[in-house]
């Protein structure tokens, strides 16, 4: 005889409520006493746990080794130690075609007619039917039985993360309820229940629900009044789009099974793809307007008008800034400028970061479209006015777009002007750098050589010397007439301290190259170092005479001759430097020096003079007028 247990379980969102006990009764031994005049021998099988143990739930009915039920007989008769070994240990379990013997057993306890709990393997699925058997001399007696879910694996777990998801989405806290339901559909093994397919349902109502509020919240900002408040909303927006967004990538999940293509998830992505295009656009839309306001005065503005310095100052930061990207990497796809921490600070202070931060990325955006890099109007705008800066910024700023856009030849023509009359050393090797990359892009170096070039810097880096030098050796064997690697190489031995090594390659380099500034300047520094003033005359003499007519070869002449002691001609360089750029500082103080040790006491204070009105708060013109004045007041 079969007997068929059903147990129906909670419906979905129900609290955790525990059905009956599954219970059966099964004929274990047709006759019993003496000559088998006493009838049958029923036991009634309960799933249990190990002790056994009431109530019993889902995670005492799964935390033990083994699955347990508890064995009682039914009707008046004695369950004895005998009766267990003989004929109940033949009980067993088959379901899908396998069968589990008892793999455990407790000992008989003796409360009422006593009982025994048997334990099954784990490889039983609780949630499939399965059947109780057990052979009774030709027949196998049988009865079939059906857990309730409240009692498969996982069910706790399962309940416990549906009644927290469900609080939180009637609370419109949706990204919380997501958390809870998300558990949920990650667990593979919880497909076993019957809800498990209607919270992944409801996991699309939940991103559904995401979306249409994120929404309602953007179009009651439009409804305001943004002008006035643009950067405010912008922000507001900029807190939408990745919401949205982590619609898009969060929904479909192909390792859960859920794919883009399932017809209620490719629904909302539909309504989120469409809803971030919208954002983004009226997003981008207030931004470019607010951007247009934050960079007009840049655009309008003179360093001869109400708030000139905050021109000046900007614009001097843009020429530090775009001077610093890295020109020879060929594979940026974003313009990284770096400034120092003194020039931040100034524009901290004059509150001008937003108006700087903002402009380059203007520049960026205009970069990726491939356009030129700076705003209509900017450079026009600084054209105009270029003669009121101290330093060619009109023509490094230029160079810098010309170089992005590809006009090489003008970007060369700029360089040479900013050459001519930047007094500041660190500009010039930034655009002398620039110079170089072009020339290097218009000759066609060959990947062979670039190779050579990483791999000497590599084990350069790794102060592996050994290696570096036979690397840079390579790189002049198979370029002979490759200026920078000869540059490198002597770069190298200056920073291992080779300086004769370094010295002759630095000429090589401004041999191959007669305009590499850099190159001059390095050797020039290299004799410095010897106290070697002679070979710096030569140097500079030869960079002169090959058309390098620029500040910054007058200003090392003079110092060369001064340090050589011929004051004529050194006063004669200094001179020429300030003839090209009289704004700079440290010509005026060195020409006042040379004045003073030519004894022309006049001269001298008068470029100390001039040196102070370029710069009040630098201190070495005023402790040197004041030296000047001490001389002249002892009649030395």
């Amino acid at each position: 005889m079969k007997v068929r247990l059903l147990f129906v379980g909670p419906i979905l969102l129900c609290s955790l409520v525990f059905s009956q006990v599954p219970t059966v009764q099964l004929k274990i031994k047709e006759r019993s006493g003496f000559l088998g005049m006493g009838g049958p021998r029923i036991v009634q099988l309960q799933l249990s746990n190990q002790q056994p143990l009431t109530p019993i739930s889902s995670e005492s009915v799964n935390s033990g080794e083994y699955y347990y039920f508890y064995a009682t007989p039914v009707g008046d008769w004695k369950l004895e130690p005998e009766f267990v070994d003989e004929n109940l240990s033949k009980v067993s379990i088959y379901q899908d075609g396998q069968t589990y013997p008892i793999m455990w057993r407790s000992q008989v306890f003796t409360i009422g007619n006593g009982g025994v709990v048997l334990g099954f393997s784990k490889s039983l699925k609780l949630y499939k039917l399965f059947l109780f058997q057990c052979p009774i001399e030709e027949t196998v007696n049988q009865v079939e039985v059906s857990i309730p879910q409240e009692y498969w694996p996982g069910y706790t777990f399962l309940i416990m993360n549906i009644e927290s998801g469900k609080q939180f989405s009637a609370a419109k806290q949706y990204r919380q309820a997501l958390w809870y339901f998300e558990k949920i559909v990650a667990d593979q093994n919880l497909k076993i229940f019957p809800q498990f397919d209607e919270v992944k349902n409801i996991r699309v109502e939940l991103y559904e629900n995401i979306v249409k509020s994120t929404m309602v919240e953007f179009e009651n900002l439009m409804r305001t009044d943004i002008n006035a408040t643009l950067k405010n909303a912008i922000a507001q927006i900029d807190t939408y789009k990745p919401t949205i967004q982590f619609v898009i990538d969060s929904l479909p999940r192909p390792t859960w099974g859920i794919s883009s293509l399932d017809p209620s998830v490719a629904s909302v992505l539909n309504v989120a793809r469409e809803a971030l295009l919208r954002v983004s656009t009226v997003r981008d839309s207030l931004q470019q307007v607010l951007d247009e306001r934050t960079i007009q005065w840049i655009l309008t503005s003179s360093s001869t008008g109400k708030n000139g310095y905050l021109y000046q100052y900007i614009i001097e930061t843009f020429a530090y800034a775009f001077a610093s990207l890295p020109f020879e990497d060929t594979t940026i796809t974003k313009l990284e400028v770096r400034i120092s921490e003194d020039i931040k600070q100034r524009l901290v202070k004059n509150n001008l970061m937003e108006s700087f931060e903002t402009f380059i990325r203007v520049c960026n955006e205009r970069f990726q479209m491939h356009l030129p890099i700076y705003p209509v109007g900017f450079l026009p705008n600084l054209r105009k006015d270029t003669a009121s800066f101290s330093l060619p910024f009109y023509s490094m700023l230029k160079a810098v777009s010309d170089y992005y856009y590809g006009n090489w030849s003008d970007a060369k023509a700029e360089i040479f002007k900013v050459f001519r009359t930047c007094y500041e050393t660190e500009l010039n090797t930034r655009f002398d750098l620039l110079r170089v990359v072009i020339v290097n892009r218009e000759s066609n170096i060959t990947p062979d050589i670039v190779a050579l070039i990483k791999e000497a810097q590599q084990a350069e880096s790794k102060r592996d010397v050994a290696t570096a030098t036979e690397q840079y050796r390579q790189l002049t064997l198979i370029a002979p007439n490759f200026a920078y690697g000869y540059f490198l190489f002597a770069r190298f031995y200056s920073r291992i301290g080779d300086v004769n090594r370094a010295i002759f390659y630095y000429q090589r380099a401004y041999q191959i190259d007669t305009l590499y500034l850099t190159a001059y300047r390095e050797c020039y520094n290299s004799y410095l170092k010897l106290g070697n003033y002679k070979p710096m005359i030569e140097v500079m003499t030869t960079a002169l005479s090959k058309g390098n007519n620029f500040w910054e070869i007058h200003y090392n002449l003079g110092t060369a001759y001064m340090g050589d002691g011929d004051l004529a001609k050194a006063i004669q360089h200094y001179e020429h430097a300030l003839t090209l750029n009289p704004k700079s500082y440290k010509a005026n103080l060195q020409l006042g020096l040379a004045y003073q040790n030519a004894r022309n006491f006049q001269k001298a204070r008068e470029y100390f003079n001039n040196a102070i009105g370029i710069d009040p708060t630098r201190q070495e013109a005023v402790d040197y007028l004041t030296k000047l004045n001490e001389l002249q007041r002892m009649g030395k």
